[in-house]
């Protein structure tokens, strides 16, 4: 390498020791406050008050139950540090809120991040794995990768280049072009060793062990023929039988919820759906307006579910491979022969576990189709970042595969909207979304993506809109629209989420 930015200003084991416990202590104040007050902590050493970016990430069992940063602070960092550690705990949009009685069995971890510095060039030489961390962004569209992220997938320079556009939602070869700014840095990650135990700084010069399960290794999160488990049971939705089906019928009683199982007199079963998929806290009461439209009606045989792939591991067009998908509301089978006709026919599909392993996009639809319709058959389908066209083409292999198998099938798209914006400007910038929606207006979707609207899934909203086109569809009905300002968060940094059926 020619060159590389160096470590300078290195915090000792003490440093570490003191901004991971000021984590856990924030982290543990508010969550037993239930977020109504603000974490009250000594003032931070002399070593925490330098600028310095951070990450606040919250793992229970290998699995992440928040993480949250700020890469480009004007405060301190022992305050900063403890800013995000509250929105990792409580208002990451991904997952639900850390509960008081799961303290105990998280591990906190803070990556402190030194300055972002520009790419000399584009060049991938100037990119060190286990050193450097990434920041892409062209206009508003920005993603970032910590430094240990390479390390954990196992990425060269090249590949971690890609996949940081990815995480941007652009195309992962823009950095060759030129056209993206990128920074690096370098940053220092300071973990328990277990939950509320010893504080020790991880070598970025190897995986850690949940970045080893993560990337497929000796700890897989399905068994890829037979049975795909739950990867996000705890997390995202309840992982007790009757505490998440009463989670259920509270999504649909809430007060942004549709009301009981509504039957939309007068209206026929949609051809596709489209339903967010964050936290049910968050995002339940709003999918539930979609799940309530084919509640107590003719039930199809096979719902496909299309989501995107948010770590960007797998295939770019994954079929899962399981025959069955277990929640703890029990076993949905897996409709293997319209999985077979998708993978013969569509553009790079595949049958892929690696893309389906701690994926929730899918998952966390698959409870609400076992809560309205009784012994429905799935064809989950995980989507990297495909582009409108191949999206497009999907859609339409989607419709003549259903066709040729004879099944009575909806679609739904798996897909969140705006991410981490305030409530008013998430509204807004959302607002040509719903309207594309309405429209079945693909290229409108598209449009909006490239000029970096951060909806989430939109690969698989445009493929879901082609599919049901094709099928007959002439209109989008969006059913409702709220941010996890709405539901269970804080206004200031929200979750678009809306339900749309497409008739």
């Amino acid at each position: 390498m020619s060159e590389s930015t160096s470590p300078t200003d290195r915090f000792d084991p003490d440093a570490g020791r003191e901004v991971v416990s000021r984590a856990r202590q924030a982290i543990e104040d508010a969550v037993t406050a239930d977020g109504e007050s603000t974490p009250s902590l000594d003032p931070p050493s002399d070593r925490l008050r330098v600028i310095r970016g951070s990450f606040v990430t919250i793992k229970r069992g290998g699995r992440l139950r928040g993480c949250i940063g700020r890469p480009a602070p004007d405060e301190p960092l022992g305050t900063v540090v403890v800013d995000a550690a509250v929105d990792a705990a409580l208002h990451d949009p991904r997952v639900s809120a850390v509960k008081p009685d799961e303290l105990g069995n998280v591990t906190v971890s803070v990556s402190v991040l030194s300055e972002p510095e520009p790419l000399p060039t584009t060049d991938p030489e100037h990119v060190e794995v286990g050193t450097h961390g990434l920041i892409v962004q062209r206009g508003r569209a920005r993603g970032l990768l910590l430094p240990q992220v390479a390390v954990d997938q196992d990425w060269d320079a090249e590949t971690f280049l890609d996949e940081a556009c990815r995480k941007a939602g652009l195309s992962p070869d823009v950095w060759r072009g030129g056209t993206v700014d990128i920074e690096r840095f370098t940053g220092q990650v300071f973990s328990e060793a277990r939950p509320r135990g010893t504080v020790v700084e991880r070598p970025l010069g190897r995986p850690s062990d949940a970045g080893q399960r993560d990337a497929g290794g000796a700890q897989p999160r399905t068994d890829g023929g037979t049975v795909r488990e739950p990867a996000v049971a705890g997390e995202f939705y309840a992982d007790d039988p009757d505490t998440l089906r009463t989670q259920l019928r509270e999504s649909f009683t809430h007060e942004i919820g549709p009301g009981a199982l509504a039957d939309h007199e007068g209206d026929s079963r949609p051809l596709a759906l489209v339903a967010p998929h964050a936290g049910y806290p968050y995002s339940g009461p709003v999918a539930a307006h979609s799940y309530a439209t084919i509640a107590r009606r003719s039930k199809p045989e096979t719902v496909v579910v299309l989501g995107p792939n948010h770590r960007r591991v797998g295939a770019d067009v994954a079929v899962a491979p399981s025959d069955r998908w277990r929640t703890p509301l029990g076993e949905t089978s897996v409709d293997r022969g319209l999985a077979q006709a998708v993978v013969d026919g569509a553009d790079g599909a595949t049958f892929d576990a690696v893309a389906h392993e701690t994926e929730h996009s899918v998952e966390v639809q698959v409870p609400f189709l076992q809560h309205v319709l009784a012994d429905v058959s799935i064809v989950p389908i995980c989507l990297g970042a495909i582009g409108h066209d191949r999206a497009a083409s999907l859609g339409a292999t989607l419709s003549s595969a259903i066709d040729r198998a004879g099944r009575d099938a909806i679609i739904v798209a798996s897909t969140d909207l705006t991410h981490y914006q305030s409530h008013d400007a998430a509204r807004e910038a959302d607002r040509p979304i719903r309207e594309a929606i309405e429209a079945l207006d693909t290229d409108a979707i598209a449009r909006r993506v490239a000029s970096g609207h951060s909806m989430c899934g939109p690969w698989a909203t445009v493929a879901a809109l082609r599919a049901a086109r094709e099928r007959g569809a002439d209109s989008g009905d969006v059913l409702t629209y709220a941010t996890s300002g709405d539901t269970a968060g804080s206004p200031g940094r929200v979750v678009g989420y809306c339900s749309a059926a497409i008739r």
